[in-house]
């Protein structure tokens, strides 16, 4: 089996159920209004496309099967983890993902992907077999001369292709379904996009999409985390303004950039949080007002690029405001902001 062999397999699920799609007349079908065409999306996207002309390969035979018949071989499946059982819940048939399953020469039918699920089903029924119900999947059929190395070398290389060629979805894209159906924690994040006047570039049903458009978004959602959604959405609401300034709105090719960064943003909710918690403990003076100012009329001064380079990972946040503080520090007329203050809450970075 070749790795385009594998690459079609994956088609058997647009394919096995199609003759029992029913077909909307296309005089009487009313198209949502939130549906895109695939041939729209397939144009958008044609150029970009790297892949062979033709098509090889046979689509595997559906099919369904109970739990009870099955075998596991170890030298293909993934180890069994139980915790991630237990957080399915109830057995839903609508979440189920269909197995894979190959029947050996000798008869004998294995499991070579979904073995998780057809534990949750049996654990549904407390393995009580008289419960069982068949269980959807696309069948591999090994000829009866094949021998045992290469069934398990095919069987393999189907599970390979099932696992590691599918795109998974993004921590956004779980969000921005979850808010369809009312996922707390999709509320809660769409709702903080939204307080910060933020929208994620690329992602047109999440956030504030009147709003400040954002590359990347894990470093905001650290900072919202960190600093909370008023302080981060001050960062977000200053970086809007700063990004329209002649320095940092055209990128070195001189095309338009209006969208804010994520990285930034949590460097600055860093410096805001700062601010506020040192001023309320009276240790700012004039020291609060010179670093405001610094961010409100500098930062634009250097290209936008300088403030996050070389800068990543974990301590993004107390690199990108120590350098701030380091270049209003050495700005001419600045109320210096020494290294006990910065120490004293946590501005620093830890040792190696």
């Amino acid at each position: 089996m070749t790795q385009s062999d594998i690459a079609h397999i994956e088609g058997w699920f647009n394919a096995s159920y199609e003759s029992s799609v029913p077909v909307p007349d296309s005089e009487e079908s009313c198209p949502d209004e939130d549906l895109t065409p695939l041939t729209e999306i397939y144009k958008q996207v044609e150029k970009r496309l790297k892949i062979p002309q033709g098509k090889c390969g046979e689509y595997l035979r559906p099919g369904t099967v109970v739990a009870e018949e099955l075998h596991i071989c170890k030298r293909v499946q993934r180890e069994i983890a139980t915790r991630q059982i237990n957080t399915y819940g109830k057995f839903n048939r609508m979440y189920a993902r269909h197995l894979i399953v190959a029947i050996r020469p000798s008869k004998d039918k294995v499991d070579i992907d979904g073995q998780h699920t057809a534990l949750l089903e049996m654990a549904s029924r407390r393995g009580n077999a008289s419960l069982a119900e068949p269980l959807p999947c696309p069948y591999i059929d090994h000829p009866e001369e094949r021998s045992i190395e290469d069934c398990i070398r095919i069987e393999s290389e189907v599970f390979f292709a099932y696992n590691s060629y599918r795109k998974d979805p993004s921590y956004v894209d779980k969000m921005k379904t979850g808010r369809n159906f009312g996922v707390p924690e999709a509320l809660e994040y769409d709702n903080n996009l939204i307080d910060c006047g933020v929208y994620i570039e690329g992602y047109d049903f999440l956030g504030d999409t009147d709003g400040i458009p954002m590359v990347g978004e894990y470093q905001w959602r650290q900072a919202i985390k960190q600093y909370g959604a008023v302080t981060t959405a001050k960062a977000c609401q200053k970086l809007g303004q700063l990004q329209k300034h002649e320095n940092w709105c055209v990128d070195k090719k001189n095309k338009p950039v209006e969208s804010i960064r994520a990285d930034m943003v949590y460097m600055l909710a860093c410096v805001y949080d700062f601010m506020k918690r040192a001023k309320s403990d009276g240790k700012m003076k004039n020291k609060y007002q010179s670093l405001n100012n610094f961010i409100n009329t500098k930062l634009v001064d250097k290209n936008r690029d300088f403030w996050y380079k070389g800068i990543s990972g974990s301590t993004t946040n107390i690199e990108g405001a120590l350098r701030i503080i380091k270049e209003h520090n050495d700005t001419h007329g600045s109320t210096v902001i020494g290294p006990d203050l910065l120490k004293q809450y946590k501005i620093v970075l830890p040792s190696k």
